[in-house]
């Protein structure tokens, strides 16, 4: 066992079939499989841009808790597998997944990927939702995008904003890229924008670290836009996509997703 777990460990693929075989009387040999002590572990890819409530990090930079543990850990119980979760940046995830280093990443859409048929997909599940963030003082959107036109909007530099794109292609309305919510946040702040966009669990995010700052802002009710995202599981993960849906589907009728997002403070849209 102890090569196994330090190959897991290592994050390396464990594609070939070994046997563990054990010495028997007059020189008989019995093999177990390994191939199915392999399967008992789900390998959890996990996202290192995200942060509370989706993914919380310890120091040593594990992942110890946010809504993206407990939804993976309940797939995890429903194959009768041991997580074992590891961090990516945003442009390892992908190849993790699609090279087979790792079986799964939720929180993910076909319609962000270059080439969705690399991956097997799962039925929607967690919904992503974007909201528009103005200082106090400011009226709150509630038509949009029509209630953005002529604004500087604070975006996330690399992201699309499909809904506001015409007014951008028309220069009726301006996008300031910035490379973090936080700095969204100070910039919109500051004046430098009339408003952010971005999404509801980066806004509850930034609210949580710094509480102060809550009575400063005004969060639209109406939502940008939403997303139902879903877990992309590698074509060469010993696991099935249909294993995963039944249990993705199970979540859902029984009320375990909705109980998840609320608890980290999250909506539907």
């Amino acid at each position: 066992m102890t090569p196994l777990l330090t190959r897991v460990q290592q994050h390396t693929v464990i594609a070939d079939v070994r046997s563990f075989c054990l010495p028997m009387t007059l020189g008989a040999i019995f093999c177990l499989p390994v191939q199915a002590q392999a399967q008992d572990l789900l390998r959890v890819a996990g996202f290192e841009t995200l942060s509370d409530p989706l993914i919380v990090f310890d120091k040593r930079h594990h992942v110890v808790g946010g809504l993206l543990k407990d939804y993976t850990d309940a797939i995890a119980r429903g194959l009768d597998a041991k997580p074992v979760y590891i961090p990516y940046s945003r442009r390892r995830i992908e190849p993790a997944i699609k090279s087979g280093e790792a079986d799964l990443v939720c929180y993910h859409s076909p319609k962000w990927v270059d080439h969705p048929a690399d991956f097997a997909w799962t039925i929607p599940n967690l919904p992503q939702t974007e909201r528009v963030v103005v200082r106090k003082d400011t009226p709150v959107p509630h038509e949009l995008p029509e209630d953005l036109s002529g604004k500087k909007i604070a975006t996330q530099i690399g992201y699309h904003y499909a809904l506001i794109e015409p007014d951008l292609a028309a220069g009726r309305t301006t996008r300031i890229d910035m490379t973090d919510v936080p700095s969204m946040f100070r910039l919109l702040a500051l004046g430098g924008a009339d408003a952010l966009i971005t999404s509801e669990s980066e806004i509850v995010g930034y609210f949580k670290k710094f509480p102060d700052k809550h009575a400063s802002f005004s969060v639209s009710k109406t939502a940008f836009s939403v997303v139902y995202t879903q877990c992309a599981l590698s074509l060469k993960s010993p696991w099935k996509i249909e294993q995963i849906n039944r249990i993705v589907l199970r979540l859902q009728e029984n009320g375990t997703q909705d109980k998840l997002m609320r608890k980290y403070g999250l909506s539907e849209k």
